[in-house]
Formats: structure tokens, sequence, C-alpha cells
């Protein structure tokens, strides 16, 4: 999931790329994938690596196939903590529909656009935009496309019923 969330955003990777942390995703990769670390980092100073580099790594294991899921999780963890506030403000409100959220399948729309009308007055619809594909939030795809990639308002009926 990891791989097809960046792939989604393809387009927006260097404003993902932006929130992470070249030194601190090397010593990750250097933990967790040994293989994977001595491939894309071996001699190379980690105060040396850049988001160029990352950005070149990123081109190999996630936007071609198979993709490597770990590094890939890595870079939305950073984006994440980045925007940690707006990740605690989607979790709270799916976690009102079910505890776990986890099991949430869809979040209809009469209790998407209130989501999307709080969270909009809280954060930028772009990082709102990434933060929904990166994080897998429900919502139906027409409801994104419409309220974060056009910016448009809920539906008049809908507005009404909240």
């Amino acid at each position: 999931m990891p791989i097809q969330a960046l792939r989604s955003v393809a387009e927006r990777f260097d404003d993902i790329l932006r929130h992470v942390n070249p030194k601190r995703l090397i010593a990750e990769l250097a933990k967790s994938d040994k293989g994977f670390h001595f491939k894309y980092f071996k001699g190379y100073r980690p105060d040396q690596i850049g988001r160029g580099r990352i950005r070149q790594i990123a081109q190999k294991e996630v936007f071609t196939d198979p993709g490597h899921e770990l590094f890939a999780n890595l870079v939305i963890i950073h984006w994440n903590e980045a925007h940690a506030q707006m990740y605690r403000d989607i979790v709270t409100h799916v976690r009102a529909i079910n505890e776990d959220v986890e099991a949430v399948e869809r979040i209809l729309p009469e209790r998407a656009h209130p989501i999307i009308d709080d969270m909009l007055t809280r954060h930028k619809r772009e990082d709102f935009y990434l933060c929904v594909r990166l994080n897998g939030v429900r919502f139906d795809e027409d409801i994104i496309q419409a309220r974060l990639v056009r910016g448009e308002a809920a539906p008049a009926a809908e507005a009404a019923a909240s």
C-alpha cells in the first residue's frame, strides 16, 4: 500500500520529499534493511546525501515495479511526522466512525463532507489531499477529486444536512 499511495501522488513527490530528513532516513534503512542500505548508501557520508539522491532512489524503488515497501513507508512516516497535527486530526475524525480506523472500509459522503469541511478550516487543501492519499483515508474517489483536487464546495443538500 505505501508504494501505491506514493504513486498516486507522483506529481507531488517533491512536496513530500521536502519533509524527509535524509540523514535520519538513511539511519532507519541501515537498521532495518542492510541490503538496501549498502546498495544505495555504501561509501557515502550520510551528511552528504540530500533529497536529490533520495529522489533518484525513489524513481527506482517506488515508481517502478516491484517497489520497496519499507522505503516507501518510511517516506510516508516522515511526511506524517512533519504534519503531525493534521494526521492526529484525521485519525480523530475516523475514530469517531470506528475506533479501529483500519476497519473503516468506506467513509460515506454524508460523513465525508463534514470531515473535509472541518479539516479544510485548519489545514491547506493541498496538504490535506496528500494526507488522504498517503494514509489511505477511505473517502469516495469522486469526493476526493471534487473537494480536494478541484477545490469544490460540499454539495448543497449535504451541507444543509450537517
